[in-house]
């Protein structure tokens, strides 16, 4: 087995997560992998949804990976919460001004990678302080662009971004 699951989103969209299996928790694991896992998620989820073609989006981060389907444009992305990592200075510099949080930044972080997937172009720093401003956990809309914000097993952040069905 290539990964374990450990959560389905329910949607739409829809959406799987799951450990490589065999590692450590939190630890690096070659993007090769990372990519089988992430794969592997996708194909699971087609066949518990019946959904075998369409929109999809993957991302992986150490040994986590995550996988999504949908109807419109979609993207997912998930980010490691590494300690000491200057993720708010990161944040800062893509939406030009400060994130209040820790969280917030990562909020921001993903919601731009997810985002970028979806749509192939970065969103506006406007969007980005919205996203900075956003619950976590947290779904919200913006214009016919659906966002969610997970925080997964207290390690990893993960944003959703679709068009579409709320």
């Amino acid at each position: 087995m290539i990964v374990t699951m450990i959560q389905v989103l329910t949607g739409p969209p829809a959406c799987a997560i799951g450990f490589v299996a065999g590692q450590l928790r939190g630890a690096r694991v070659p993007r090769a992998l990372q990519s089988a896992a992430a794969n592997a998620l996708l194909e699971d989820l087609r066949a518990r949804t019946g959904i075998r073609a369409g929109p999809s989006s993957k991302a992986h981060s150490r040994d986590l990976a995550a996988a999504a389907l949908g109807e419109g444009r979609i993207g997912v992305d998930i980010e490691y919460r590494a300690p000491g990592r200057p993720i708010r200075a990161i944040a800062h510099h893509l939406m030009g001004s400060a994130a209040e949080t820790e969280p917030a930044a990562y909020r921001v972080f993903t919601f731009r990678e997810a985002y970028f997937k979806a749509f192939g172009d970065w969103p506006s720093p406007t969007l980005l302080r919205l996203a900075a401003g956003a619950a976590e956990p947290g779904r919200w809309a913006c214009g016919g662009l659906q966002i969610r914000h997970e925080p997964i097993c207290e390690d990893f952040s993960l944003t959703l971004v679709w068009t579409g069905a709320p």
